[in-house]
Parts: C-alpha cells; structure tokens; sequence
C-alpha cells in the first residue's frame, strides 16, 4: 500500500489539491488521505472512482499497484452441482473461474465432489494458466465462493480488488440475496468452513446497482442464465466468460494456441475475429 499511497500523494500534488480540499471533495477527512499517503491503509472502494476522476488516473492502475504483493489464491467449495455442465455456450466452471483470471488469480483450491475432480483434471482449463488444488487452503489471502452464483456487471473486477485491498474479512453480496465471494485474509483462515460462523464474522459490502446474479444451483435455474447470455452475446458481440479471451489478452495463450482453439470452440469465430483484430493473423 506504500506505493499507492505514493501515487495518490503524486497525483493530488499534480491535480493542486491538498489532503484537506482532496478531503472536501470525497466528503471525508483529511486524516483519511493522510493515512492512504502514509500506506497505512487503502481507500474505502466505494470511493475508488471518483478518487480517480478526482485525480485523473486509471483506478486500474491504482489498484493493481498495490495488489502485485498480495498472495491471493481463489476457493471453491462447491457440492451437489455439475461444474461441466453447459450453460449457453460454455461450462459452468467457465464463468466461475473468469472471475479469479481476471484478477490474475491462478492457484484454485477446490472441494467437490470426484466427478467435477475428474472433469477438471481432463478437461484442459489448466492450459489458461490455472493451477488446480484438490483441498482447503491454509495461510493463503482467499477469495472464495462458496455456491455456483453467477454473477455479471460493469466495475466488478474493481469491487473485487477494493474487498482485497481492504485487509478485512469481506462478504461480498448483492442487495436482497445470499453471500456472492468471500475475502479472507490469511490470519482469518480458520473462518474458512465455519459455515454456520462465516456471515457473521464478515464486514458486509453491498454490490452495487446494474449487477446481474443469478442462481446456477439446479438445471432450470441454469435455463435462465443461459438465456441471458445468449441475449447478451447476441447483442453486444462480446463474450461473457470466455476464459480463452481473457487468457489470450493476458498473454498466457500463443496465437497459435488460440488458433487451434479457434477450430473446435464454440465460438471460435468470434476468437478468429479477436485474432485479425489483434495482430493482423490470415484466419482461413
């Protein structure tokens, strides 16, 4: 957080405020802006975007620069559902997993049953950069789900970022519904299978208006997320999920291995297209 807290002392000094105007304009004290400048602690994430209008900086790049010295790894504890089964156009797990790649979270500690075990082993997720652990994690930074919610909006990458930088054990849930993600840091582990504790011993975050989540517990809940992708991929041209994309944009995929997945995805004409779009690459 000390580096953070040297480009928020940065930028404030650029953009002519000081702690106490920066302060007025967030609606908060100057001791708080001191206390970001001193890496003492990170900006609340409710006020990540305007602290970066404010400032006329990425909150991307705020947040990423002090998450690179974070240990964080990703938890499913899932029982009683089929992660491989297809939902629209991809498998359950997909948009599961997209969530922990987008933020660069590679190590996967799983609890489930032996046949999803078995489809993850064989199913060939791990070529995107994923490292599978059939077990609970101990002393690690955890970002868990605990249920197969899927969930979808604008700026829920940034919510997710904002509950780990909080140093805080976080709930992350939408309005009127369960608990979505868990954010424990790793002297809270042992909270990790307190189920009937865990809501109780987390600081609760809302998420915001214009997210999506629906319930992927059963078959005909699946129906209706399907149905929202299709409308939504169908609409926009964009893809919700897609592990490939977002491997690819990351450069843990190849060309050439994007490609090859290419010819037998789904939607592979649509990472054809991603192809010519980004390098210029002859696609038959």
């Amino acid at each position: 957080m000390s580096r953070t807290g040297d480009i928020i002392q940065e930028m404030r000094v650029r953009a002519g405020f000081t702690q106490k105007t920066l302060a007025e304009a967030l609606h908060i004290t100057d001791k708080a802006i001191s206390k970001w400048e001193r890496g003492i602690c990170f900006p609340d994430i409710s006020l990540l975007s305007k602290l970066a209008l404010l400032l006329d900086i990425d909150v991307n790049q705020l947040v990423s620069t002090s998450l690179e010295e974070n240990d964080w790894v990703g938890f499913i504890s899932i029982q009683g559902c089929d992660l491989s089964q297809k939902i629209y156009d991809k498998p359950m797990v997909y948009y599961l997993l997209s969530h922990y790649l987008l933020l660069g979270i590679k190590d996967i500690y799983i609890v489930t049953e032996e046949i999803n075990r078995e489809y993850l082993e064989k199913s060939g997720i791990e070529q995107f950069g994923f490292h599978f652990i059939f077990s609970e994690p101990k002393e690690k930074n955890v970002m868990a789900i605990k249920y197969p919610w899927f969930i979808f909006g604008s700026d829920l990458t940034q919510m997710f970022q904002g509950s780990m930088l909080s140093e805080r054990t976080i709930r992350l849930k939408p309005e009127n519904q369960q608990s979505v993600f868990y954010f424990i840091p790793k002297r809270k582990n042992d909270i990790l299978t307190d189920n009937s504790n865990l809501d109780k011993k987390c600081s609760t975050r809302t998420l915001g208006r214009g997210m999506i989540v629906f319930d992927m517990g059963d078959y005909d809940k699946c129906l209706d997320v399907a149905s929202f992708v299709k409308a939504y991929q169908v609409n926009t041209g964009m893809l919700i999920g897609s592990l490939e994309e977002i491997a690819y944009r990351q450069g843990i995929i190849s060309d050439e291995e994007l490609k090859e997945i290419a010819g037998i995805a789904p939607y592979g004409d649509y990472l054809k297209r991603l192809l010519i779009n980004y390098k210029s690459i002859d696609i038959p």
